[in-house]
C-alpha cells in the first residue's frame, strides 16, 4: 500500500520542508531585509533547479519520442519489404 502512495508522501514530506524552512526564515533572528533577500534568493534558487529538471526531463521525453519514431520507421521498412517479398514469390 505504501509503494502506491511513495508520490504523494515524497510530495508532502518535500512541501513541509519547505514551509519549515521558510517559518524559520521568517522567525530568524535577522533583519527584515535581510530575511527578505535571502527568501528571494532561495525561492529564484527553486525556481532555477525546477526550470533546470523541467528542461532535462523534456531532453528525455525528446530522446524517447525520436527513439519510439525510429523503431516505427524501421518497422514499416520491414513490413514493407516483407510484403513486397511475398507479392514477389
Amino acid at each position: 500500500m505504501i509503494r502506491n502512495n511513495w508520490p504523494e508522501i515524497t510530495s508532502a514530506f518535500a512541501i513541509g520542508l519547505g514551509v519549515g524552512a521558510i517559518l524559520g526564515l521568517v522567525f530568524a533572528p535577522q533583519s527584515g531585509e535581510d530575511t527578505r533577500a535571502l527568501l528571494r534568493e532561495k525561492a529564484q534558487d527553486g525556481i532555477d533547479e525546477a526550470v533546470a529538471r523541467g528542461k532535462k526531463v523534456a531532453r528525455r521525453a525528446q530522446a524517447a519520442a525520436d527513439s519510439a519514431r525510429e523503431f516505427v520507421n524501421n518497422a514499416t521498412e520491414a513490413g514493407e519489404g516483407a510484403y513486397r517479398a511475398a507479392r514477389n514469390s
